[in-house]
């Protein structure tokens, strides 16, 4: 499991700063928000660009504590994947198991804040996890597993499911273009962060965090 390494924190002048910026997203209408739809029956691919890797909470929080948010998540889709409905197992031996708790992003860009929201959790099972990180399961070989799901859940033809891999590819590369304020309040007060006491790690603070992406 991944810690902290002892890095410099935040400076006041940096939570201060991205505080504002996550305080102006709330009360003004943003000028696009990111979120891809998901739900029973309804699954659409994504990508997330290296300049969002570390946020997952798998990566940033002690074993204890990510087992405290995800195992109520888990238990309360009865174990069972909230997409499709099969229940949770190991992707490598096929045994059952409690489903991946999957993070649900908002990308928030106003005129003078770019955060990426921690939105809501869910519980999906490896395979509907798997379209969640498209972008990884083509860097795998994986892709063809990607579009056997598409195709499972939501009925798709091979043009919608292209077209849909290229809308994928689109927002990967609108995502690239900006430096994300990262904002964790929705666990608000059930995890402690070291140097963010707010939940809201700047841009500039980010990779403290560690990059989830390789090091799972």
């Amino acid at each position: 499991m991944k810690r902290f390494q002892r890095r410099k924190r935040a400076s006041k002048a940096e939570e201060q700063g991205a505080q504002a910026r996550a305080d102006t997203a709330a009360n003004a209408s943003p000028l696009m928000i990111d979120a891809v739809p998901i739900g029973p029956g309804l699954l659409y691919p994504d990508m997330l660009p290296a300049n969002v890797w570390g946020s997952n909470l798998r990566g940033i929080l002690s074993s204890g504590d990510w087992d405290r948010i995800r195992i109520p998540v888990c238990e309360r889709a009865g174990n069972r994947c909230e997409v499709c409905g099969q229940p949770g197992f190991d992707p490598e031996s096929g045994r059952p198991r409690r489903p991946d708790c999957h993070e649900l992003w908002h990308f928030e860009v106003a005129s003078t804040s770019a955060v990426q929201r921690l939105a809501g959790l869910i519980a999906l099972c490896p395979d509907c996890h798997r379209v969640q990180h498209a972008g990884r399961a083509a860097v795998k070989g994986e892709l063809s597993l990607v579009v056997e799901q598409l195709r499972a859940i939501n009925g798709w033809t091979d043009p919608e499911i292209r077209l849909a891999l290229e809308n994928a590819d689109e927002r990967f590369q609108w995502r690239r273009r900006y430096r994300w304020d990262l904002n964790l309040g929705l666990l608000a007060p059930e995890i402690h962060i070291p140097g963010s006491t707010n939940l809201i790690i700047p841009a500039s603070q980010r990779m403290r965090l560690g990059n989830s992406y390789l090091g799972k």
